[in-house]
């Protein structure tokens, strides 16, 4: 029999490190072990790898990769952002002849226009794609205020978003709050083809119970309670609690916070810890390999947040890898999403409303070192039914197997 050729169409993929990386990699993986034939075409790996030789094709694990340099303009401005998103949009473009012969097309919303992509192929020659939401554009850039209603940007990304959630053959969310938020604002016409489908951690890196950073063992021998957040300091999540906790937390000597991220709140996370001079605190840029792990070891209990108005347009993706770590969680964000649902009904953290910072200091004051490992075996029961690798793989393989 045949196999089905896939072809998946992202920004980042292997040898890449960021979750938008490892995600479609293993889901790669996996898809070809279980029969299909996958192949990827995807950014060139400028800034998430530590690979000393990268090439324009390459054959991995059975998947073929085609990579596509594109412009490198300052990605923290916003003219040098957009013209990168249109650099690496039109290299796509002229892969389209490549990309006639796939059965089906499986497209990341990163960057937000290359959507329209798979899209075009459908409506010209009738190609069926999947199409995977991680952020919903334009309205996350609108409620953040990196672009506004009415701009070219929001224009065009309407006008895909018109044609992509109508023509698309499942639309793959990771959370309800997700769906609900595509039917809500009508966005999406047909609810019956959005799938709710999280992701997941992959917990090889945690077999080993090594602490290997020398700085980070001499944190758990020191502290008595280490709390960690990890991942993005954008615009969507919600850091100013975060920030109102760590200066009601200062004279805590027993307690320390660990922060590793970046994003646009980075600077004022780290302004914020000079200013108040919270020595409690410890913050790094982007952590990997085994020192993400090491953190990830050592904490006691980890944070993630979303602002108000984030709440349906994207899920924190570091609560994975807490829950398989068996971290208890500190969820500062609404009550609606899954996340919360399950850590309330599995009693694995709490749920924190925005700016009540004072919850989050009587949850680390009147809850021992005992208290929390069992929260987090709590939470990795929690894991093992919701967020397992092998599960949610399955579940992209169930709706790519065969046409719908």
């Amino acid at each position: 029999m045949k196999k089905r050729k896939i072809l998946i169409l992202c920004q980042y993929f292997y040898p890449e490190y960021v979750s938008s990386a490892t995600l479609p990699t293993q889901l790669a993986e996996d898809l070809t072990s279980k029969g299909l034939n996958v192949d990827v075409v995807c950014g060139w790996p400028y800034e998430y790898t530590n690979a000393d030789k990268i090439s324009k094709t390459e054959n991995y694990k059975g998947i073929s990769i085609r990579r596509l340099p594109y412009s490198r303009f300052n990605n923290k401005s916003k003219i040098g952002r957009i013209i990168n998103f249109f650099s690496l949009f039109l290299k796509f473009g002229l892969s389209i002849p490549r990309m006639l012969k796939y059965d089906h097309i499986l497209v990341y919303s990163n960057p937000p226009i290359l959507p329209l992509i798979p899209d075009v192929l459908h409506r010209i020659f009738k190609k069926n794609f999947s199409f995977v939401v991680y952020d919903i554009a334009p309205d996350n850039a609108i409620k953040t205020g990196a672009t506004r209603p009415g701009s070219m940007i929001d224009k065009l990304m309407r006008y895909i978003n018109k044609h992509v959630y109508q023509d698309a053959s499942n639309v793959i969310v990771l959370g309800t709050e997700m769906k609900n938020y595509l039917v809500e604002n009508r966005i999406s016409q047909h609810p019956e083809n959005i799938h709710v489908i999280p992701n997941w951690y992959d917990t090889s890196n945690l077999m080993d119970t090594t602490v290997y950073n020398k700085t980070f063992k001499s944190y758990r021998q020191q502290y008595k309670k280490i709390l960690l957040y990890s991942g993005n300091m954008g615009q969507l999540q919600d850091m100013d609690t975060i920030i109102d906790f760590l200066k009601m937390n200062k004279n805590q000597s027993d307690t320390l916070t660990i922060l590793c991220g970046h994003g646009k709140k980075f600077g004022k996370v780290q302004q914020a810890i000079k200013d108040n001079q919270i020595n409690n605190v410890k913050i790094y840029e982007f952590l990997t390999g085994t020192d993400y792990s090491d953190v990830l070891k050592i904490a006691d209990v980890c944070f993630a947040s979303l602002i108000k108005e984030g709440i349906g347009l994207g899920v924190p993706s570091k609560n994975y890898g807490y829950l398989a770590a068996k971290k208890p969680l500190i969820l500062i964000m609404d009550q609606s999403t899954d996340i919360v649902q399950h850590i309330k009904q599995y009693h694995a953290g709490i749920q924190v409303d925005n700016g009540n910072a004072q919850a989050i200091y009587d949850f680390i004051k009147t809850h021992s070192s005992e208290e929390l490992k069992e929260l987090g075996e709590h939470a990795y029961t929690l894991f093992q039914d919701k967020y397992t690798r092998d599960k949610n793989v399955n579940k992209y393989y169930e709706l790519l197997k065969e046409e719908n």
